[in-house]
């Protein structure tokens, strides 16, 4: 029976090291990650804190949002911009690093004797893997997105900045593009055949680089093809934030035909994350955009319904945001599991 206890801990370890490789790739994975250390070590939730002295600063948890994880890794915030946190009631802090500044919140002061081994053995794991996306980060935050991982990509794309300029393109991005008329790139500018078709790009782009930081804007354009292959789709989705990949990015494009589950955003990342297809129906609706009532209506469910797949959704992907599944697609979309 110890044996199997044994194996069985070293299983969870190995789960949980591999969790831990996918946050150390991509910050966003670090909420599921975590998520399943508290279900490992008997808790309902944990915090990864930055300890300076009486103060503790949130760093990740097994329920912060994605974007926070990639704001708080790899910089210093100031002051007025730190997470400071109210521990619960009962609780207990565990030291991860010599020094004692990366630290374990618990929710849970007692644990079983086979929890206690396995946040002993995975204690080491959580500090490096922390301190390898902080460096990762903070080096690549002024930084392309690999070019490796999006010629990985079916879906094709387009990384533009404010005034239109292509900045990255991937070669099922160039391949669609050489299959219709209605966009081109000259000269390394997106232009468009139709003035109409040209007048939207102009203003997504525009607005995206008027916003705060938070703002996002998406609009569908259709690339007409000869017949009978039928229309591709270019979903522009517009917005600051995506400068986390590239510091003039306002704006990414993704061209797809939408009959073709290959290369479909929301089929992509389906695979990446193994949903199930009313998942994957929600997805692409939260990639084109749309709120939860506009998805309730186009699904023909109740709104509680949709509340039940975002809160699913969360937990399997980290994110229901627009602008972080497309950097979840462009990051780890085609990656194995």
């Amino acid at each position: 029976m110890g044996g199997f206890v044994a194996r069985s801990g070293e299983g969870i370890v190995a789960r949980i090291a591999a969790d831990l490789f996918d946050a150390v790739l991509e910050p966003a994975h670090w909420p599921p990650a975590l998520s399943r250390i508290a279900s490992g070590i008997g808790c309902e939730r944990v915090m990864l804190l930055r300890a300076e002295a009486a103060r503790r600063v949130i760093l990740a948890t097994s329920d912060l949002d994605p974007a926070a994880v990639r704001r708080l890794a790899g910089r210093r915030l100031g002051s007025e911009e730190e997470r400071l946190i109210i521990p619960p009631p009962v609780h207990r802090e565990v030291s991860l690093s010599a020094d004692g500044t990366l630290r374990l919140l618990l929710d849970q002061p007692l644990l079983t004797r086979e929890n206690e081994e396995l946040l002993e053995s995975i204690g080491p794991l959580l500090a490096r893997a922390w301190r390898l996306t902080d460096a990762l980060v903070a080096s690549q935050r002024h930084q392309s997105w690999s070019a490796t991982l999006l010629e990985r990509l079916p879906t094709g794309v387009l990384v533009l900045d404010a005034t239109g300029r292509v900045l990255q393109a991937n070669d099922a991005a160039r391949r669609r593009l050489d299959e219709q008329v209605e966009i081109t790139v000259a000269r390394g500018l997106v232009r468009a055949a139709s003035p109409a078709i040209q007048r939207i790009l102009t203003e997504i782009l525009a607005r995206a680089a008027r916003f705060d930081g938070r703002g996002a804007v998406t609009e569908t354009i259709l690339l007409a093809r000869p017949d009978p292959v039928g229309a591709l789709e270019m979903l522009v989705v517009a917005s600051p934030r995506f400068s986390d990949g590239n510091p003039e990015a306002v704006a990414v494009a993704l061209i797809f035909d939408p009959r073709s589950d290959e290369e479909s955003p929301a089929a992509v990342l389906a695979r990446r994350f193994h949903l199930g297809f009313e998942e994957m129906q929600v997805v692409s609706l939260l990639l084109h955009g749309r709120d939860i009532p506009s998805i309730a209506a186009a699904l023909d469910v109740p709104q509680p319904v949709v509340h039940a797949s975002l809160r699913n959704l969360y937990d399997r992907i980290g994110s229901t945001r627009q602008v972080e599944l497309v950097k979840l697609l462009l990051a780890r979309g085609a990656g194995p599991v």
